[in-house]
């Protein structure tokens, strides 16, 4: 299937319910089918739903990406044991706060190595929080954003919030 679009998941408070999985220790041990716990008993949990329309997106023709400010050992390693790399193209985590320079190097990836040239438009991107917008906008232009958790909840929802942006065929 042709990659025309781009999903963009955050980690922290919008894959799962930590907020700073770099201030975890490892190693992670997974506790049930969508939670593990850090060596010193903290739980991470993570939002099925987020999994679930990670999952839509590939069927649907997205490049998804997981989009983190973290300590990329810590992040890569809490997927791994929560059984969720599998969902991911790609992974850009690094530990800064520039998610415009992070999209910027991406869509050069994909150029390259996809000869995908994406514009904003046909970008998604869901985050807890807002403030690396201006970076992006700044970097890249106008993504479409959805604040996770709060612009769509629930698998259905935030696949017809999606459909919508990018103006999909609802079949799709």
């Amino acid at each position: 299937m042709k990659r025309d679009w781009l999903l963009l998941l955050d980690l922290d408070g919008t894959l799962w319910d930590h907020l700073d999985v770099s201030s975890l220790k490892p190693p992670f041990t997974r506790v049930s089918h969508n939670a593990i716990v850090d060596s010193g008993g903290v739980e991470v949990r993570l939002y099925g739903y987020m999994v679930a329309l990670a999952l839509w997106a590939r069927r649907s023709g997205a490049v998804v990406s997981s989009f983190s400010w973290n300590v990329p050992f810590k992040a890569l390693e809490a997927l791994r044991v929560l059984g969720a790399s599998h969902i991911f193209h790609y992974h850009v985590i690094e530990p800064h706060p520039w998610k415009g320079r992070m999209l910027t190097k991406l869509l050069r990836v994909l150029r390259v190595e996809r000869r995908l040239y994406l514009t904003p438009g046909r970008i998604v991107y869901f985050d807890d929080r807002e403030i690396h917008l201006d970076d992006i906008r700044e970097s890249v232009g106008e993504v479409n954003y959805v604040k996770s958790h709060v612009d769509c909840g629930g698998l259905e929802e935030c696949t017809r919030l999606v459909q919508s942006l990018l103006r999909m065929d609802a079949a799709g």
